[in-house]
């Protein structure tokens, strides 16, 4: 089967990007004749079309964007983040559309006056061409159901995480002198529904009981601004480990962190491909899938289930990774192919 996805190319730098090279990769090792077409970025309201020929060859398998052109040929067409009209509209091959985005963090920047994502969902749902509407998480189809017709609404409750790449083998980052006896990582992206802000706060707590901790961060944003003064105050605690952007290597910076510390009550791409690597984590209460819950809302609360967790790590660390680990299967690609496969057979019936 010839599988077409649209997604905008940017390794490293969006999720809705890593998630869709996965689904790509699980394609091609399903068999299927699989293809990435970059769809291109809007900035300001101007769209920057994508760039055929592209590589990605991180984690040892190779992904490359091809012309438009390919999707003439489609069997079934996968979008990510929209398409490429002149070239889609030319074939009449089915579409699945995955929703990668929180239904809060579509609503509240439309509600804002800032994208129209949220309504773009609606309206596209109701094409006949669409045949399903894609989601990750269980937690989120309530929120779809009034806005998309309920039998498109397809949640494979689990995202596909590429095993082969988010694996305990493999290269470790050296934290040198900016690591400490525990090494605890805050990876989230900024958004306006979900932000690592209270998560910050629950570090502060955590930095001011123990003097063996070091909290990194990573994705952050430049300017820093205002959050000077949240790493100011870890500073000054001796707790301040790294902070960067995003950063290519992540995968060595989970086989490296004794914690992942999220404020998401889902799970996003940092939480599985951290859970892929054997590392465990401590998220917002909810999460069906993380052993460590809390209320971010809440730094002391929080800070006791990071505690609890650092004693069991250091109780058993191997103990604790295996189980990890066995969580994690539910994100491999060969889970997810099993569903999407179904799917696959289904639409195109």
């Amino acid at each position: 089967m010839r599988v077409v996805h649209f997604a905008p190319f940017a390794p490293c730098g969006c999720g809705l990007y890593e998630a869709a090279r996965d689904m790509v990769l699980a394609d091609i090792r399903a068999g299927h004749d699989a293809h990435l077409v970059d769809s291109g970025i809007t900035i300001n309201g101007e769209h920057k079309n994508g760039i055929p020929g592209q590589r990605d060859e991180r984690g040892g398998s190779i992904v490359i964007t091809e012309d438009p052109q390919v999707a003439y040929y489609a069997d079934v067409i996968v979008a990510h983040a929209g398409y490429i009209d002149s070239f889609i509209v030319q074939n009449q091959a089915p579409v699945i559309w995955v929703m990668h985005g929180r239904p809060s963090a579509c609503f509240r920047p439309e509600q804002f006056g800032n994208g129209n994502s949220y309504s773009i969902f609606e309206s596209i749902s109701k094409w006949p061409r669409v045949k399903a509407m894609l989601t990750f998480w269980e937690y989120h189809v309530a929120f779809w159901k009034p806005i998309i017709p309920e039998e498109k609404i397809v949640c494979f409750n689990a995202p596909p995480i590429d095993e082969k790449r988010f694996s305990p083998e493999g290269a470790k980052h050296d934290f040198g002198i900016m690591g400490g006896e525990i090494n605890i990582a805050i990876c989230e992206s900024w958004r306006e529904d979900v932000d690592i802000y209270e998560t910050a706060f629950c570090a502060i707590e955590c930095a001011r009981r123990r003097k063996d901790v070091k909290f990194h961060f990573y994705g952050m944003e430049s300017p820093l601004r205002c959050w000077e003064f949240v790493l100011r105050e870890l500073r000054l605690l001796g707790a301040l480990g790294e902070v960067w952007e995003r950063r290519p290597d992540v995968e060595e910076i989970y086989r490296s962190i004794d914690i992942l510390l999220s404020p998401q009550r889902i799970v996003t791409r940092t939480i599985g491909e951290a859970m892929s690597c054997g590392t465990p984590v401590v998220a917002a209460r909810g999460n069906d899938f993380v052993e460590y819950t809390a209320d971010i809302g809440n730094p002391e609360e929080t800070a006791d289930a990071i505690e609890n967790l650092i004693s069991q790590t250091k109780e058993n660390r191997g103990a604790l990774g295996n189980k990890t680990l066995e969580k994690a299967k539910s994100f491999s690609l060969k889970n997810y192919s099993k569903k999407m496969n179904k799917l696959y057979e289904r639409i195109t019936a």
